[in-house]
């Protein structure tokens, strides 16, 4: 085992004796602290948090043994090896008790010495690769829990919270947001005449490209079949609103290359602007959606304000498949 990957806390009052173990071992370590004292190995250990600490048991105002006794109080786990010229049943017991992880007499035999150091970072480098492994796992079911699997933008439950949040924030701080409901119009025809795998890269094609037009903040989602979902905080201005969403039509209607078709796509829009067209999640989702479904009503490539709110409509590029 590579002891490069840790660092050790050597506890040593004698000058000499730490000046043999720093030529011994300091090169095999990541970092090697040294303390004189108990008082100062406490203080070093709380600010450099060593993998791990090899301490001799007697110092002076106190001991190795009351030195780890306080350590483990911080953390139970951390891996402590005394070194003691004793050789006392009872120190052995005291130590076994406090959690003390190896006991190595004096003279200290250093083939034993490195044995301890690398079985503990043996037992460091599992105990790191198991918890790399959970967050790995963590990562995987937080992915599946939040983010449609098929485009990876998030998905309706991922909107549905971020909603709330953006809800509380501008309740709290007077700001405006707006809520875009992006639908695809006539995409159930792709699905019926050239498959469902069109349709899946027609809907991986369309998030990316909207994604290359909004911010990296901007909270962005898929919530159905052919529906999405765009939160943008912080526009001032309405003339911003019709301007991203102008570009995200033109973003939609990038041609689409799947086998040897393409495909020419278009998408109505309804926008709610908080607390414009609503000042809760509720309202806001009814306004968008009624606006949304109203610019369809009218004709490919449109957009709409919610509610009585009007605002021109950009005519996109119509097109069938």
């Amino acid at each position: 085992m590579n002891l490069k990957n840790f660092t050790l806390l050597y506890v040593e009052d004698d000058m000499q004796a730490q000046e043999h173990m720093k030529m011994l071992l300091a090169d095999d370590f990541k970092a090697f602290y040294q303390a004189f004292d108990a008082e100062e190995a406490l203080a070093v250990y709380k600010e450099k948090k060593p993998d791990i600490i090899l301490s001799d048991i007697v110092l002076p105002h106190s001991d190795g043994l009351t030195l780890s006794k306080e350590i483990k109080k911080i953390d139970k786990w951390q891996p402590i090896v005394i070194l003691s010229a004793f050789d006392e049943r009872e120190k052995l017991l005291e130590a076994i008790n406090t959690g003390i992880d190896y006991f190595i007499p004096k003279p200290v035999d250093i083939e034993m010495l490195y044995d301890r150091l690398h079985a503990i970072a043996r037992n460091l480098q599992n105990d790191i690769d198991a918890k790399k492994a959970k967050e790995k796992e963590l990562e995987v079911l937080y992915a599946l829990a939040h983010y449609d699997t098929l485009t990876q933008v998030a998905n309706r439950h991922l909107f549905s919270v971020k909603l709330n949040e953006t809800v509380n924030k501008a309740q709290h701080s007077h700001e405006n947001f707006t809520l875009f409901f992006i639908d695809l119009d006539n995409f159930k025809s792709i699905n019926d005449q050239y498959g469902h795998s069109a349709g899946d890269a027609v809907l991986q094609s369309v998030a990316q490209n909207i994604k290359k037009v909004i911010r990296i903040e901007d909270t962005f989602a898929r919530i159905g079949g052919d529906e999405f979902a765009l939160i943008v905080e912080s526009v001032k201005k309405i003339s911003d609103t019709k301007s991203l969403t102008e570009k995200i039509i033109q973003a939609v209607s990038t041609p689409v290359v799947f086998q040897k078709y393409t495909f020419h796509i278009t998408c109505s829009i309804g926008i709610a602007v908080y607390p414009i067209q609503g000042s809760s999640k509720e309202a806001l989702l009814h306004s968008a959606d009624m606006a949304m479904y109203a610019a369809k009503k009218e004709a490919k490539s449109h957009f709409k304000f919610g509610d009585s709110s009007t605002a021109p409509t950009t005519q996109g590029r119509s097109s069938d498949v």
